[in-house]
């Protein structure tokens, strides 16, 4: 598997409509993603491609840099059939207190409306804040089938949702604490 898939990068100075080009490479029973944005490079090989884009999502942080797509999403994680079956290129959008459905799933570099990108740090706190919304549950989640990959629609989502966005980043990142070393 050799795709790419364009994402915006949002915050960090990027002036807006900054593209970073994501590239999937299968090294056996590995998943390398490589990142290319800025005349930079990052690479990161996990066992799936979440995995890979939470390492590469890490070092954009340090520059004040999230890429404004479903894997960065705070309202998606993998599930584990659904990552496994996809390698990682499938997730769940969750809402607290809800199991997820068939129509929940979203391929990790696609955007849209409901993106809101957050530090993977936030991403899991608020994983970890659903999982806690269905203690009163006694039943496994089911496990949504994962619907084809498809390429990711450069320029669908509108500015103005991007406007919104990047205010809601910046409240975030005001709230959180600043990076270790500064």
């Amino acid at each position: 598997m050799n795709e790419q898939y364009t994402v915006y990068l949002i915050g960090g100075d990027t002036g807006g409509d900054e593209p970073a080009v994501f590239t999937l490479h299968d090294v056996g029973t590995r998943c390398r993603l490589t990142c290319s944005y800025r005349n930079k490079v990052i690479e990161a090989e996990e066992d799936d491609y979440f995995e890979a884009l939470c390492q590469i999502r890490k070092k954009l942080e340090v520059e004040g840099i999230l890429p404004f797509c479903y894997g960065a999403s705070c309202n998606v994680f993998p599930e584990g059939t659904v990552t496994a079956m996809s390698r990682g290129l499938v997730v769940c959008k969750i809402k607290s207190g809800e199991r997820p459905k068939e129509n929940n799933l979203v391929n990790i570099f696609d955007e849209g409306h409901d993106v809101v990108p957050v530090f993977v740090s936030m991403q899991q706190q608020f994983w970890d804040s659903w999982l806690a919304s269905l203690a009163s549950s006694t039943s496994t989640p089911p496990s949504p089938q994962p619907p084809e990959t498809t390429k990711a629609k450069v320029g669908t989502i509108r500015p103005l949702s991007r406007f919104l966005t990047l205010g809601f980043v910046k409240m975030l990142k005001s709230l959180s604490p600043p990076p270790k070393g500064k």
